[in-house]
């Protein structure tokens, strides 16, 4: 894991933790970090000003999702092969309680208004709604294919949901848990980030290296921002109001001034894009035959799809 200055860019400094670490949050009354090593099965724990471990805990299969309750004094894992929800005692550093979920639960979102919990459950559709306080399930809203985060609207009322197959955001309505709407984004959007002032929604597209601002009121999209490869989340620094989108594929930090003010014109489509491909032949891997265009357009696949959040 990697701290960096925003004033210089620059790391500051760089600590070890679990395997594949995907989501961090950070607890402000400790100054800790806490990061989901999902191919570790632990979450390992930071001192935010110096990167020195604290502790490394134990928790459910594959957690690949985070959620943080600072009033109840609760971090909780979405552990995405056991389908389960994992609750640490923020300042005791140890596991409490689990909550059953379903397959591919992921990133979690808390109300602390009203206590209530809901974590993204990507290979089930669906959103697994509990009590952050007593761990009591509360019951299942179902979603479009592929949820990966879950941020609620300031102020409450409203939870947002990326879902990252149909390429939509949702705007589910609170409490009843009902999808009241939802609004086009660009290829597999996976991260999300509301502004404080409700205004705008930060859209990481994994699939397309944009981050898409769209307009909370109305859902539309108003712009989109070039970034890294792999967009996998951001967030607003609250000091300078930059946009900061961390960039899976690339391995980078975007660092955007006044990601509000429409950015510079999408790239061009390819002059190929949405043609036919032309006439081919191709030899046959397993009997050697030589095989042609409408041989192989004739012939079935099986394609493998994984998108992490």
């Amino acid at each position: 894991m990697a701290a960096v200055d925003l004033d210089r860019c620059a790391v500051v400094w760089r600590a070890e933790v679990g395997r594949e670490p995907i989501p961090v949050v950070l607890d402000p009354p400790t100054r800790r970090l806490f990061t989901a090593d999902a191919r570790s099965d632990t979450v390992t724990v930071l001192d935010a000003d110096t990167g020195g471990r604290v502790a490394q805990i134990r928790v459910g299969s594959y957690p690949a999702g985070l959620g943080h309750d600072v009033a109840r004094r609760r971090v909780f894992t979405g552990d995405t092969a056991s389908g389960t929800v994992t609750a640490i005692d923020a300042d005791r550093l140890e596991v409490v309680g689990t909550v059953r979920a379903q397959l591919g639960a992921g990133s979690i979102a808390v109300d602390a208004g009203t206590g209530r919990a809901y974590c993204v459950n990507f290979l089930s559709a669906s959103l697994t709604v509990f009590d952050s306080g007593t761990l009591r399930p509360l019951g299942r809203v179902p979603v479009h294919d592929g949820p990966c985060k879950a941020v609620l609207a300031p102020g409450g009322g409203a939870l947002y949901v990326t879902e990252s197959l149909p390429s939509t955001v949702a705007r589910v309505a609170l409490p009843g848990g009902r999808v009241v709407g939802r609004s086009p984004a660009e290829r597999a959007p996976v991260g999300l980030h509301a502004s404080d002032d409700g205004r705008w929604l930060y859209v990481c597209n994994r699939g397309a290296g944009t981050v898409g601002v769209h307009d909370a009121r109305t859902g539309s999209e108003q712009h989109r921002i070039t970034v890294g490869n792999g967009p996998g989340d951001c967030a607003l620094d609250p000091a300078t109001g930059w946009l900061l989108v961390s960039n899976a594929g690339s391995g980078t930090l975007s660092v955007v001034d006044r990601p509000w003010l429409p950015g510079g014109r999408p790239a061009a489509a390819h002059p190929a894009e949405g043609r036919p491909l032309p006439g081919f032949s191709l030899p046959d891997a397993f009997t050697g035959r030589i095989r042609t265009s409408r041989e192989w357009a004739e012939k079935k696949y099986v394609i493998d799809f994984f998108a992490s959040w």
